[in-house]
């Protein structure tokens, strides 16, 4: 079925053609395509001025009257001379001033046509949301609307009264894009998650716009313009997903629709643990491994990279040194070295946390400089391990045997432990005994399972 892409595309070619040509005749050769029959001679004389597209539907705009008419399946707009042999789906034929003629053909018969004298009526008739690219979308009035639905996710997307635009094809492709099961309840995704759908149903329909659509099965453009966004399609009708998970398909409200259970399932979730130093993030992370959620050590991979030898040959040929408490002396005092040493050591590590994201379930991504690093982008939700400033102190010189002096210059190289936990979703205070933090621990856990299979 044509979707917005492909209607917007038609729209497009056809306002090249017709623009300011007058219609002379019209044969109506099945009848039910145009549902008010006794107003097509209206048509008669009438010079196109203009074409709109609302969602799927195109409206014709004439020097005096609209016609509205919506592809449905199959139907296809054909603009040629007027020797051009008629066949038997060929149902409306409009004949041109030019010596041309344009031909509405639909196979199934389901294609609908309407005119109308008044613009707003047009409009008020069609009762459809906002088109899903639109600028400037009332957030709240679509995400109330949302809250009110237990339809599933890609039901309600493919409500034209809920926005306009998107069919089987491109919802499966957006959903995927926005990590949301197309099953999913729409009363349980969040402020956030219509915010994604809105976010990438923009993009994915733009670019097939600039594709001129997705040339797939029935729907080919008869006006010389063959889609090519089915090149660009990421799980409808593939078999594996960009990431190399197979595709799964399910039937939802009579439409076959393609997801990935990996990569869109509520199941995954990958988790940021930051804070400063000395904070008790190793303590709170080994908690975290006995719920059996998945982690991914930062400081790990940085002490697996300077076993690359490659990394240690440009380590050394920086500071000449191997020597870790070296290198952080040096680092703590010069700026530059310490941007040298992070250009060496960080592509190894993002790499390595990027693979761990690919996993299914709770990840944890256990990154101390995760807001200076600007690692935000890899986790969806981000845990702070908290300590106020004057605690951290006592807690890095009882840990390191350093002066204080020394525990003031480490803390200032790293983002304010106040501001980090502005900037976080969740905090654990480690102020405490272990106890207590443990406490805190259960108390985040408890939020984020409730978050994932609300």
């Amino acid at each position: 079925m044509p979707e917005l892409p492909e209607v917007e595309t038609v729209r497009q070619v056809l306002k090249k053609e017709l623009i300011g040509k007058t219609i002379t005749k019209i044969d109506l050769n099945y009848k039910p395509i145009f549902e008010n029959e006794d107003k097509l001679s209206k048509l008669i004389g009438q010079k196109y001025e203009d074409i709109l597209r609302k969602g799927k539907y195109l409206i014709f705009c004439f020097n005096n009257g609209y016609l509205l008419s919506h592809l449905r399946m199959e139907g296809k707009y054909f603009y040629v001379p007027n020797e051009y042999e008629i066949n038997k789906h060929m149902h409306v034929v409009i004949y041109l001033n030019n010596n041309y003629k344009l031909i509405y053909q639909d196979v199934r018969k389901f294609g609908r046509m309407h005119y109308y004298d008044d613009l707003n009526e047009l409009y008020d008739d069609l009762k459809l949301g906002p088109d899903a690219n639109e600028e400037g979308i009332n957030l709240d009035e679509l995400y109330n609307k949302m809250l009110k639905s237990k339809l599933p996710l890609k039901t309600l997307l493919l409500d034209q009264s809920f926005i306009a635009g998107l069919g089987n094809i491109y919802v499966d492709e957006v959903l995927y894009s926005a990590r949301l099961m197309p099953n999913m309840p729409a009363n349980l995704a969040n402020k956030e998650d219509l915010i994604n759908i809105l976010k990438n149903a923009k993009q994915i329909l733009n670019e097939a716009i600039i594709n001129k659509g997705t040339t797939i099965r029935s729907y080919t453009s008869s006006l010389g313009v063959e889609g090519n966004y089915q090149n660009h399609l990421q799980v409808h009708t593939k078999e594996k997903c960009p990431l190399g998970h197979h595709i799964t398909t399910i039937k939802i409200g009579g439409r076959t629709t393609y997801f990935c259970p990996v990569c869109q399932s509520r199941k995954k979730l990958v988790l940021g643990l930051t804070g400063s130093i000395a904070t008790g993030k190793s303590n709170v992370l080994s908690t975290l491994k006995t719920y059996g959620f998945k982690t991914c050590d930062s400081d790990m991979l940085v002490r697996e990279a300077y076993c690359d030898p490659k990394i240690k040959e440009l380590v050394y040929l920086e500071f000449n040194t191997l020597d870790k408490k070296e290198i952080a002396n040096i680092i703590y005092q010069d700026k530059l070295k310490k941007a040298k040493l992070e250009s060496i050591i960080h592509p190894y590590v993002i790499n390595k946390l990027k693979e761990a994201c690919n996993s299914n379930g709770i990840i944890i991504l256990d990154i101390p400089l995760l807001f200076e690093a600007k690692l935000e982008y890899l986790v969806d939700k981000i845990i702070c391990c908290y300590l106020p400033y004057e605690e951290e102190i006592k807690r890095l010189m009882n840990r390191d045997k350093i002066s204080k002096e020394n525990a003031k210059m480490i803390i200032a190289n790293q983002i304010d432990i106040e501001q980090k936990k502005i900037r976080s979703d969740y905090v654990i205070d480690t102020s405490s005994t272990f106890a207590k933090t443990n406490e805190n621990i259960n108390k985040v856990i408890k939020e984020i399972m409730y978050g994932i299979y609300a």
